[in-house]
């Protein structure tokens, strides 16, 4: 009997031994399927543009499993947000870790382009050379070299990739940004091939899918209106089209470009004057700071009685913090064009660079009553702004401005956000709900969550406030709207 029962125990033991691996694989299996649910969540996060939640679920899940796939992830949450430190230590650590080609492909495409935003492009370059030619993100990767050859001036390296990335997988978005992109590089010498472009810019060939394709949307910096800029200085007169191609590229801060066009202008036209003086401007703004400042002060000898260019003279000045050479150019517009509205904010912007409030909001109101009545929405806003920068008599000034402005610039999403900031800031919280609610519904603007957020909450809506919130971070995840939004979020919430 007692042998007996020493077997029977010995058999239960043994049971309990064999069972305790199988318990313990089954915890793991339970455990492998719920870390993979979590990671499933943060991506449906990302794919529909909450990046503030999707960087909550991957970060608490980061915590609980070490995982190449929450690496990468991270790496490339941190990647949008500029936080370019942590996402490149994160991208390290997943292409370190086991991923599928298609995840190690991602990691190399976003680890190329933290480093290029680090200014590392010998290094970033390197890290995308790693990718087979026959990746579904090699195409992608041409477009980042291209995006920064093109504002580094390299103008024939940027078509040389954004042609390569022609010839490979590309999503619709992403197409259409190649080929304006080489509208606008063909614009400067062959103006009707790149109206050609652009007449083929929303028909992109079908592509394959890839499951990891919505990671790269937050990558596309496209945007329509430029296009339609584009389309519209291309279709302008002939002898007017340099001047107005130069002025677009000038902005866009291609400044070989700009100047370029300026100086293609021939000496005889009406508007060679003008292109000299923004030519010379454009040099400045390019760095070439002491040649263009000559250029600019001979020009003012040469034309004293050009306006143009002593504005652009002052501007430098006012850039160089020399207030005293600044006013003498002003001082002489003043006499050359005493009721240009234009004059009243060369000195705004005098009395603004010596922290003179008071005088500098004069001017801008004397530039407002000075415009005529199709442009007086655009200084109504540019008064507005003044006042909601420097905080300056917001209610007294500033707010009548912002509600002038959305007058005369109807469905102005810029117009709009600036009249919730004031309405914020003078206590109508309900009138600053309504005008960001606006200003969205014609443009998804994180500045424009933001002041709903804090208008929402003023008013104890504090759900749909946290919401707001969010919305701002997650719009322009690298911006100062995000810091601020998650400011608020982490002081209330």
């Amino acid at each position: 009997m007692c042998r007996q029962r020493r077997y029977q125990r010995v058999l239960i033991w043994l049971q309990v031994l064999i069972a305790i691996p199988l318990v313990a694989q089954s915890a793991r299996m339970v455990f492998h399927n719920d870390w993979r649910d979590d990671l499933r969540q943060g991506d449906q996060y990302f794919a529909t543009g909450q990046y503030y939640t999707a960087l909550q679920t991957y970060t608490t899940l980061a915590d609980q499993v070490d995982h190449a796939e929450i690496a990468l992830r991270i790496g490339i949450i941190r990647a949008i947000r500029g936080e370019y430190d942590q996402a490149e230590y994160a991208l390290w650590q997943a292409l370190h870790g086991r991923l599928a080609p298609d995840a190690r492909d991602l990691a190399v495409l976003y680890q190329g382009y933290v480093l290029d935003r680090r200014d590392q492009a010998q290094r970033a370059r390197q890290v995308w050379s790693w990718l087979p030619s026959h990746t579904w993100f090699a195409g992608y990767a041409h477009v980042l070299q291209a995006e920064w050859a093109l504002y580094h001036g390299d103008y024939a390296a940027a078509e040389l990739d954004y042609r390569a990335a022609l010839d490979q997988f590309l999503l619709a978005d992403w197409h259409s940004l190649v080929i304006y992109r080489l509208a606008l590089l063909q614009a400067a010498t062959n103006p009707p091939a790149a109206q050609t472009l652009l007449a083929a810019l929303h028909q992109p060939p079908s592509v394959p899918m890839t499951r990891l394709a919505f990671f790269l949307k937050p990558l596309l910096a496209y945007n329509d209106h430029d296009v339609q800029q584009l389309h519209t200085v291309l279709q302008a007169d002939p002898d007017l089209r340099p001047q107005l191609l130069g002025q677009f590229y000038l902005d866009h801060n291609l400044f070989a470009l700009a100047e370029a066009q300026f100086a293609a202008i021939a000496a005889d036209s009406p508007h060679a004057r003008a292109a000299a003086a923004y030519a010379a401007y454009t040099r400045w703004r390019a760095g070439d700071r002491d040649q263009s400042l000559k250029q600019l002060q001979s020009l003012v000898a040469a034309h004293p009685n050009d306006p143009r260019a002593r504005t652009l003279l002052a501007l430098v000045y006012l850039n160089q913090a020399n207030a005293d050479a600044a006013r003498i150019q002003i001082d002489t517009i003043t006499a050359l064009a005493p009721t240009n509205p234009d004059t009243h904010l060369a000195w705004a912007h005098w009395y603004t660079a010596q922290s003179d409030y008071v005088n500098a909001s004069q001017e801008y109101q004397r530039a407002l009553e000075q415009a005529q009545p199709e442009q007086r929405g655009k200084y109504a806003l540019l008064v507005a702004r003044f006042h909601l920068h420097t905080t300056y008599e917001i209610c007294t000034y500033g707010l009548p401005a912002a509600e002038l402005a959305i007058e005369t610039l109807d469905a102005h999403e810029e117009a709009w956000t600036t009249l919730a900031a004031s309405r914020y800031y003078c206590a109508d919280f309900q009138g600053a709900i309504e005008a960001a609610q606006q200003a969205l519904q014609y443009n998804a603007r994180a500045d424009a969550a933001f002041y709903l957020g804090l208008a929402l909450n003023a008013t104890g809506e504090r759900a749909a406030a946290q919401i707001a919130l969010t919305h701002a971070a997650d719009l322009a995840p690298a911006s100062i709207w995000r810091e601020r939004a998650e400011d608020r979020l982490n002081w209330w919430y």
